[in-house]
């Protein structure tokens, strides 16, 4: 896969680049407007375990787009029994994407894939530093969770069924 990496200006983020997807990996340092890491959207459903920030590398970002690939695509349900139907969302390539990276108490690494359409008609100039967030917004917005460790996907959720 070839790819180019790009640092982003005034931040410790990296924008990576590929035929089939975009998308900044936010630093561990870096301190957005929302706090992601509390996220509960990092946790399974039954757990509550406390999460630790790190920063995924190309490596990581790479199994986290075939784990997501592989849930949107072929499984069409991720690991927690929610479906990701045909309808539900756009072609993959057609989203943006930002990454967040966090450890589980298990250790295991897991990544939370916030996406958004590259065509849609809301501005998000700050999308390389800030995580973008959207009331509605349909099939042009949703985001998953993947653990590299265990190849799984879960938590999906697009942003609203309207849209």
């Amino acid at each position: 896969m070839e790819y180019a990496v790009t640092p982003v200006d005034s931040s410790a983020n990296y924008l990576i680049e590929t035929k089939s997807f975009s998308g900044v990996v936010f630093n561990e340092q870096e301190k957005p407007t929302h706090d992601v890491y509390t996220f509960s959207m990092l946790m399974r459903p039954t757990e509550a375990e406390e999460v630790t920030p790190f920063t995924p590398s190309l490596e990581n970002i790479v199994e986290a787009e075939r784990i997501l690939k592989r849930c949107v695509e072929v499984d069409k349900i991720g690991a927690d029994s929610l479906r990701i139907s045909n309808n539900a969302i756009e072609e993959l390539p057609s989203y943006r994407r930002q990454y967040y990276g966090a450890r589980n108490e298990k250790g295991q690494k897991l990544i939370w894939i916030n996406c958004f359409s590259i065509e849609s008609s809301f501005a998000h100039s700050d999308w390389k530093t800030e995580v973008v967030e959207v009331d509605d917004g349909g099939e042009w917005y949703f985001n998953i969770v993947t653990n590299i460790d265990t190849g799984e996907c879960y938590r999906f959720f697009r942003n609203s069924i309207g849209g």
